[in-house]
């Protein structure tokens, strides 16, 4: 064990000992701060956490937007031998005291548009000894600037390079299942080399912007930790995404390397088209899209209206990075897949009974690398077995590999149905929906007919100009079975507002059959086909 270990000391100590400490480390809007800024609040804060007792290996909440006070905050939590635990900024007051059960978090760090949400829960959370808010006037909460300002900077706690420093929480398959995924030195600096360094080719120039929230493994990996490694500089994003003041951002810094989900993209595009912005993105080393499926026609619209290709990737909170990637122009490369293996993974797809499948066939994808890790905080409370003695992990995700080599996802284990003895994939089916025209985003489930037998049914977001109307629903299915498959059409389709989704943006689809239910009951509809 030693200070080498500390992720945060790692990180901080590294970048001046190379002579990084005048260069920009964080920027957000007019606010900026360089290595040497950035780690002397860092080793302050630490210290301060220290005063109020923080115990190394305790875990710290931390509910903020993606400000350069949260980002600090990661990095101090660290640096004082505890652990981080970053949460959605969207999170209820039950979504909360549910993490800060889980995790047992003795501290929370919190702004000031967040500590009433905190407050709330303080007296059903009686081991949540100290809260820290910044601009906080709560009473029983300390004010975060007050104590960098009154604390003298510390050496930072040592560890072992297998200690967790990181509880990353990721969206369970079932209500009520949370899966907290802890990380450390070890992970990050395996996932820096086949990630950043490997496929991104991440250096000191860049400037990475991440529209992915810092509470995921996707935003924090992407937006903080490793361009901090490679001494890039980060730029913040505190708003939830919009278009206006992301053309203004990107136009005034000109960042090198963009990550975001692809439904941003695809405003951005319908945003810049309707301006008249001409390829506002054409500045970019690299777009990335994750967290969820890239839909086929929005990467020709990312190329022609924003100017830039893509890199596409499938990635899990359980190995910090992504497993397969590929850009929009690698050779070989077509619409709707999630291209290859990174270097240092190791994948494999499998059948029910564990053997390997064939080209053209779909399995269940298995993979081991460096940056995977070691098992769920408490362990998986649904009882199943993910990381095999081994070492090699299965998720629930299905794949197909085509002859050239490039991985193509056919959804969830626990998402496919069978429809006349065929399996269908959601995913697929939400492809061809999501290819029309007044479709923004789309989700699949299977659902009982009149008989009780399964059939497809589609819930649909409709695009900016578009209403979900009768017609639009038969001209939906018509477009779907001359696309696909004619038995894999949805015989129901149900405009809604919104898709529920999880802090990292995946879809949650077990939140669409309760919703299912609530509406046969309310309107009496007894699910006849059309």
């Amino acid at each position: 064990m030693s200070e080498a270990g500390n992720l945060a000391a790692w990180l901080l100590e590294g970048a001046l000992a190379s002579g990084a400490g005048p260069r920009n480390a964080l920027r957000e809007g007019a606010r900026g701060w360089t290595f040497q800024e950035l780690s002397d609040h860092v080793t302050k804060l630490s210290s301060a956490l220290r005063g109020l007792k923080l115990q190394r290996g305790e875990r710290v909440l931390i509910m903020m937007r993606d400000t350069i006070e949260a980002a600090a905050s990661i990095l101090a939590v660290i640096h004082a031998g505890a652990v981080a635990v970053p949460v959605s900024e969207l999170s209820t007051p039950d979504d909360l005291k549910e993490y800060v059960l889980h995790a047992g978090a003795v501290f929370a760090i919190v702004d000031d548009t967040h500590e009433q949400v905190v407050d709330a829960i303080r007296a059903e959370t009686p081991d949540l000894r100290e809260v820290i808010g910044v601009g906080s006037m709560l009473p029983h909460t300390h004010e975060y600037q007050k104590l960098v300002d009154a604390a003298q900077p510390m050496p930072p706690v040592p560890m072992g390079e297998n200690d967790v420093s990181l509880l990353l929480y990721s969206a369970g398959s079932g209500p009520g299942e949370l899966r907290a995924v802890p990380h450390c030195k070890r992970t990050i600096a395996a996932a820096h080399s086949s990630f950043a360094r490997e496929l991104l080719q991440m250096t000191s120039e860049d400037r990475i912007l991440s529209i992915a929230r810092l509470s995921t493994a996707y935003g924090l990996g992407a937006g903080l930790l490793l361009p901090l490694l490679v001494q890039a500089e980060c730029l913040l994003f505190p708003a939830q995404p919009q278009s206006t003041p992301l053309f203004e951002l990107i136009k005034s810094y000109q960042p090198t390397v963009l990550f975001a989900i692809p439904s941003v993209y695809a405003q951005l595009a319908y945003d810049a088209e309707k301006a008249g912005l001409v390829k506002p993105l054409a500045s970019l080393r690299h777009a990335v899209a994750g967290a969820e499926g890239m839909p086929e026609r929005l990467i020709p619209r990312i190329r022609s209206v924003l100017g830039t290709e893509v890199v596409v990737g499938y990635g899990l909170t359980e190995i910090f990075q992504f497993a397969l990637a590929g850009r929009s122009n690698d050779p070989g490369a077509r619409p709707g897949i999630c291209g290859k293996p990174l270097a240092g993974v190791q994948v494999r797809l499998i059948d029910e009974d564990g053997d390997p499948v064939g080209i053209d066939e779909i399995g269940t994808l298995e993979l081991q690398c460096g940056s995977l890790f070691t098992g769920y905080w408490g362990g998986s409370n649904t009882g199943e077995v993910f990381l095999r003695s081994d070492g090699w992990f299965t998720t629930r995700d299905r794949f197909m590999i085509d002859r050239e080599g490039y991985y193509h996802h056919c959804g969830r284990v626990d998402d496919l149905f069978k429809v006349g003895g065929k399996w269908v994939s959601p995913s697929e089916v939400e492809r061809a929906l999501v290819a029309h025209e007044a479709v923004w985003e789309a989700a699949v489930i299977g659902a009982d007919d009149e008989e009780g037998l399964i059939k497809p049914l589609a819930f649909v977001v409709t695009n900016v100009g578009h209403e979900g109307t009768a017609k639009l629903e038969a001209e939906l299915k018509e477009y779907v079975k001359n696309s696909l498959a004619p038995y894999k059409y949805p015989r129901w389709i149900e405009f809604v507002e919104a898709l529920p989704r999880g802090p990292g943006g995946k879809l949650l689809r077990f939140k669409l059959r309760p919703q299912r239910r609530r509406r046969r009951a309310e309107t009496g509809h007894n699910d006849k086909q059309s």
